[in-house]
């Protein structure tokens, strides 16, 4: 697996990529377990993750190094979002023109993330939602191992 943090430069290859998106407050850490997991789960791909595990200066540039780079690989993972909105945001800002996967997860044990989660099922049925840092991991990967999923 090779992990490409911000603000390094990512140059697709034709292996499976995967982003690392997530509501962010309140949260350290969980990129970390998610490349645990996928590691664990003998992932062979990329993984970007707009968090570097070590602080860099210039934080307001990290949104053009997420725009270029979500719509060039195959499954973003958005972890706790904040609501509907937020999820229908991500999917019109940068997936709405590629055949990027969303896949969206709640932390259960969360109360919030538990009232996001029953209204990700009302106000979007179409879209699956995992429950569980594990379950949004594998999820990501069963999509990746789909023929035909990835960017255009």
């Amino acid at each position: 697996m090779q992990l490409i943090e911000y603000p390094q430069r990512y140059t697709p290859d034709g292996c499976p990529a995967l982003y690392l998106a997530a509501s962010g407050a309140g949260r350290p850490g969980w990129q970390s377990e998610a490349v645990a997991l996928l590691d664990a789960a003998g992932f062979t791909g990329t993984v970007l993750n707009p968090q570097p595990s070590r602080p860099t200066s210039g934080a307001g540039a990290a949104d053009g190094w997420q725009e270029h780079n979500l719509r060039r690989i195959g499954a973003v993972i958005l972890w706790c979002p904040h609501g509907a909105q937020h999820v229908r945001d991500v999917q019109r800002r940068f997936l709405h023109r590629s055949r990027t996967v969303l896949v969206v997860g709640c932390d259960l044990e969360d109360r919030l993330q538990r009232f996001v989660h029953a209204e990700l099922l009302h106000a979007t049925p179409a879209l699956a939602v995992a429950t569980g840092l594990a379950a949004t991991v594998r999820a990501a990967l069963d999509h990746l191992s789909t023929p035909g999923t990835g960017p255009r």
